[in-house]
């Protein structure tokens, strides 16, 4: 039990409501219950996304894009300070680059004493030259303009720390890592949802299925994806291919020629609100991401049961086990890929084993309630 002497105001600030619709729902309406939670966000494209947010939080729109404009940036920024400086918060905790960045400088003019910001992934890391230098200059500025930085995986904090972007003794990781961890009564096994969804999908329930969930990009890695799977299916008419998220870039058509005969075995299911169906009726993994904060969906396949293959780069080394939970590559190697996937098809023990230890691992460690709870203590001892 918390005790509730006054409620204080406290803002949450990210570029998309699908942000916090993925990752924050469960936080912030813990989070209602101790304090005046305001979430200060980009609602103009989805308006009704937050609908399932508690009555007791207040949704501001502020119009941040990801895009950078530096005189629609400059017009952001000065409706950020001039809400900030209106609420009087006793807390701001930001995500997101373009939302951290405008967030850090709005809260540091408005004087606020409290300001947390949460580093999810870096989109420098994939960058060379010039602009790497840029956008590696302007997280540490972030860094800088925040009391307290809040880290998803050790192996990230590590990262920073390293390239002097934060510094150790003012970056913590809550538990063993993730944004908000994993809700254990949504994602979990369960056999009549794989036998429905084969179903559905028209595929046989003996099959052996690989899924992939998150965003087409090609940073997700999903161009190696579909050429490992059109080798391995090239010898095997048992297995299935389900790409489940939205197509942000315009790939499918692309990745759907070079699956060419093998696009019979795949399945693209587009955007979802409910990816732990396909979880549960999949049999393997896959992200052979470029870059990842953390690799939420990881462990969110292995509260469901199955292993998954990832690729060897902070954030997926701490939520994979490698030869545990799962198996870790090389990143951008298509042939590391096809590899790990062809072992732990041809392998049902071996398959069936990491499926269980992963479901430990998950249940065990990266709870959605563990991670709150540890949230919620954070914001006591910030905010006295």
């Amino acid at each position: 039990m918390f005790q509730i002497i006054d409620k204080k105001n406290i803002a949450i600030v990210c570029n998309t409501p699908m942000f916090v619709r993925v990752f924050l729902v469960h936080q912030i309406d813990s989070l209602s219950k101790l304090y005046n939670v305001s979430i200060l966000t980009n609602m103009q494209d989805n308006p009704n996304l937050l609908d399932n947010i508690s009555d007791k939080v207040n949704i501001i729109n502020i119009p941040i894009r990801r895009e950078i404009n530096l005189f629609y940036d400059l017009y952001v920024l000065f409706l950020l300070t001039i809400l900030l400086r209106r609420k009087k918060y006793s807390l701001v905790h930001s995500a997101n680059p373009k939302a951290g960045l405008l967030t850090a400088i709005a809260a540091w003019i408005s004087g606020i004493p409290n300001r947390l910001h949460t580093f999810t992934g870096q989109a420098w890391v994939t960058e060379k030259g010039i602009k790497r230098w840029i956008l590696r200059l302007l997280d540490r500025l972030v860094s800088i303009l925040n009391s307290q930085i809040l880290v998803d995986s050790n192996s990230q904090k590590e990262f920073l720390v390293k390239e002097g972007v934060i510094k150790k003794d003012n970056a913590l990781v809550l538990g063993a890592g993730s944004i908000s961890g994993v809700n254990l009564r949504r994602f979990k096994p369960s056999k009549q949802a794989r036998t429905d969804i084969r179903k559905k999908l028209n595929i046989p329930n003996h099959s052996v299925v690989f899924l992939f969930v998150g965003r087409l990009k090609k940073e997700k890695g999903v161009f190696e994806l579909v050429k490992a799977f059109k080798n391995i299916s090239r010898t095997n008419d048992n297995v299935f291919l389900l790409i489940v998220g939205p197509d942000e870039n315009k790939l499918t058509n692309e990745l759907t020629k070079i699956l060419d005969s093998s696009l019979k075995y795949t399945k693209f299911i587009g955007f979802t609100k409910t990816p732990e169906i396909y979880m549960m009726a999949s049999d393997i993994f896959v992200m052979p991401s470029y870059r990842e904060g953390f690799g939420t969906s990881t462990i969110e396949a292995a509260s469901c049961g199955i292993p998954a293959i990832g690729s060897n780069i902070y954030g997926l080394s701490d939520s994979i086990k490698d030869g545990e939970t799962g198996v870790l590559v090389n990143v951008y190697s298509e042939k590391d890929l096809e590899k790990a996937m062809k072992k732990l098809l041809d392998n049902d023990i071996l398959r069936i084993e990491m499926g269980k230890k992963a479901f430990i691992n998950a249940s065990e460690n990266f709870s959605q309630d563990k991670l709150t709870l540890l949230l919620i203590h954070l914001y006591q001892r910030i905010i006295l």
